[in-house]
């Protein structure tokens, strides 16, 4: 396994080019209000799948992290040929690497869905198997270790109004995946015999993906599958182990 030790900063900069950004406010909405319109409603809001997908289709440079309402965007641009760029967080107990995915700029970008109530996010990004600060972010703090960890922090809370999965009055389960329009979400777990290409989430907006599943009573693991690539339901902050031990998303169905 790497090394989880941080290079100089000079290696870094050799590595990287950053342009510096503002972060970006979110809206002001009260989290009771995001509730009851979920229950009342039934609808899955959060922030704009459209925005999104502008944000990150728009970006030529590596830029400072920023919210795009309850996301954190996370960039890279690497100056050499880069295979893969990667993110860890220690409020995840650093657990769960979270990939970034390419623009058609060349720029590596995580949209990371920020937990509820989490007003300070320390996390390390890795490059090609190198542990390290986010070149792209100037917060940096020790951990007890004495490896660097970079620290983003909300200005408020964002909103909030997507829950996952959802039990149907029916008796099915939905589930929902947001992310970027025009892409392929399959979702495998326990109920489908772990199968990551049989059960296909339908787009049924630009960015909002959805399946109804029946599923058993009990326990249940899961994770999607897309771009080639597992993901944990980010909309749920319940993980598990799947039966090779992979961390995967849970939940229980009455």
């Amino acid at each position: 396994m790497k090394s989880d030790r941080t290079r100089k900063e000079s290696t870094t900069q050799d590595l990287f080019r950053v342009k510096p950004l503002r972060t970006k406010g979110v809206s002001p909405f009260r989290c009771a209000l995001c509730v009851c319109m979920f229950f009342c409603a039934g609808l899955a809001f959060g922030v704009n799948p459209q925005t999104l997908d502008i944000a990150v289709r728009s970006l030529a440079a590596a830029q400072a992290p920023r919210m795009v309402e309850d996301v954190l965007l996370l960039t890279l641009k690497p100056v050499m040929r880069t295979r893969f760029v990667g993110a860890r967080f220690e409020h995840e107990n650093w657990k769960v690497l979270h990939p970034y995915a390419v623009n058609e700029n060349g720029v590596f970008v995580l949209d990371y869905p920020v937990p509820e109530g989490l007003r300070q996010i320390r996390y390390k990004i890795v490059v090609d198997g190198l542990w390290m600060a986010d070149p792209t972010n100037p917060t940096i703090e020790a951990d007890a270790l004495g490896n660097e960890v970079s620290v983003f922090m909300l200005e408020k809370e964002p909103l909030r109004l997507i829950f996952n999965p959802r039990r149907e009055s029916g008796g099915g389960v939905t589930f929902i995946f947001r992310g970027t329009p025009g892409r392929r979400v399959c979702i495998a777990g326990d109920f489908n015999f772990w199968d990551p290409f049989v059960d296909a989430l339908a787009e049924s907006s630009p960015g909002i993906y959805r399946i109804t599943l029946r599923v058993p009573a009990g326990d249940h693991w899961y994770y999607f599958f897309t771009d080639g690539r597992r993901m944990l339901d980010r909309l749920n902050p319940e993980t598990g182990a799947d039966p090779d031990g992979n961390t995967v998303s849970y939940f229980s169905s009455p």
